[in-house]
């Protein structure tokens, strides 16, 4: 029982492996792609999803939102050691169309003795464009609460609701967030994202384990079998 019950799950992780593999090599094939223009065409979440993007447009800088508690991009300031800060994001009015899209900024640093003191950045002015990739969100984390006064005085949210956004732009709201790429824009903000990892390896390992409970389940039924023979003669 044992024997066959490791073989099932070790075949089922390999089976998770080659899921997470398969996903990871469509997303290098959609990000390695050539970029769309939100100013050209209208897009939706499933034809823009994971692809590069390029968005022309002027920033609602009043209407930026900063995220705490997200980590590095790298996982640690490599200059303060600084773990968590804030994504900062802001509304952009696409140029030429009717419509509003989120773009996810970077990472800022957050003051650890005051926790509503926000970090000083540039936010440009004029027609602006923006170069990134299409996620559905920016990343969430659990929602633990938040006070109405860090609402309404300095924008300082866990997590972005689109939905709710989109009724304050009556509608006009794309339904997906531009996560800017790195560049030499010196406007503040850390924009080293990490390369996702598939997950692959972890179910690879997982496999290994089940493969060897089986294989050592197998060899002591045979070792005690064999141990049982020689008693009986």
């Amino acid at each position: 029982m044992i024997f066959g019950t490791g073989c099932f799950l070790g075949n089922w992780q390999l089976n998770r492996m080659q899921e997470k593999l398969a996903i990871a090599n469509d997303l290098i094939a959609k990000e390695s792609a050539a970029p769309l223009s939100l100013n050209s065409q209208a897009l939706a979440l499933n034809q823009a999803l994971h692809h590069p993007i390029i968005a022309r447009g002027t920033y609602l800088a009043s209407r930026t939102v900063w995220l705490e508690n997200r980590p590095h991009p790298q996982g640690q300031d490599p200059k303060t050691g600084i773990v968590a800060g804030f994504y900062v994001l802001t509304p952009m009015r696409l140029e030429g169309v009717e419509s509003i899209v989120w773009v996810n900024r970077g990472w800022a640093p957050r003051n650890m003795l005051d926790r509503t003191h926000l970090p000083d950045i540039v936010t440009p002015t004029g027609i602006v464009e923006v170069r990134g990739i299409v996620f559905e969100h920016a990343a969430r984390v659990m929602n633990i609460g938040s006070t109405p006064v860090e609402i309404n005085e300095s924008n300082i949210l866990q997590n972005l609701d689109l939905d709710q956004e989109a009724k304050k732009f009556d509608g006009k709201q794309l339904a997906f967030v531009i996560r800017q790429s790195a560049n030499q824009e010196i406007d503040g903000l850390n924009r080293d994202w990490m390369v996702v990892s598939s997950g692959a390896e972890k179910h690879q390992g997982y496999a290994f384990q089940w493969f060897a409970l089986a294989v050592v389940a197998l060899l002591f039924w045979l070792f005690t079998g064999l141990k049982r023979k020689n008693l009986e003669r």
